[in-house]
């Protein structure tokens, strides 16, 4: 949701006197259409890369549920890499950070053990976003889908759709 369709609480939290001024005017400058998902950090900071990815052509054009989902999945992984991950920001993101996101989603007894159909939706999301940020302000980067991956059962992004699908874990690019 944006700004314009939020209601305004009673008692604003904190560190809303904080913020800047001007909401309105920078929404109405920045041209994002109302609706449009967007994340803030857990220290409250707006990464313009990440939130572009939400204003591309092609999440626009995806459904509303699709946009959300999105939103939700690539979260749930900028949050792993922030809060497991000693505070690794998407660009610094490794090998080993995704595996070990997989693990914790998929088969740590103590983690939340996503379905495969959940952790594909992730894997799609977070790879969207890779290739929409190497292919926007990110161009001229290695594009982090060309890296090989494997995944837990031998396919990655390289592999067949039919392996991919065959094996019981993805890597993200």
């Amino acid at each position: 949701m944006t700004p314009a369709e939020m209601s305004v609480p009673a008692r604003p939290l904190p560190f809303v006197a904080d913020l800047p001024e001007g909401w309105d005017e920078w929404l109405q400058r920045s041209e994002v259409v109302p609706g449009t998902p967007f994340l803030l950090s857990p220290s409250f900071t707006y990464d313009v890369v990440v939130n572009e990815f939400f204003q591309s052509v092609e999440m626009m054009m995806s459904a509303r549920n699709t946009q959300v989902g999105y939103a939700r999945d690539l979260a749930a992984f900028l949050t792993f890499l922030s809060s497991a991950r000693e505070g690794r920001s998407w660009r610094d993101a490794t090998e080993a950070d995704h595996l070990a996101y997989l693990f914790w989603r998929r088969r740590d007894p103590e983690g939340p053990r996503a379905s495969g159909a959940a952790w594909d939706r992730e894997v799609a999301a977070v790879n969207r976003f890779y290739r929409g940020a190497a292919a926007g302000s990110r161009a001229g980067e290695p594009d982090p889908a060309d890296r090989a991956t494997v995944g837990a059962g031998g396919g990655g992004l390289g592999a067949s759709r039919d392996a991919r699908r065959a094996a019981p874990g993805h890597v993200f690019a």
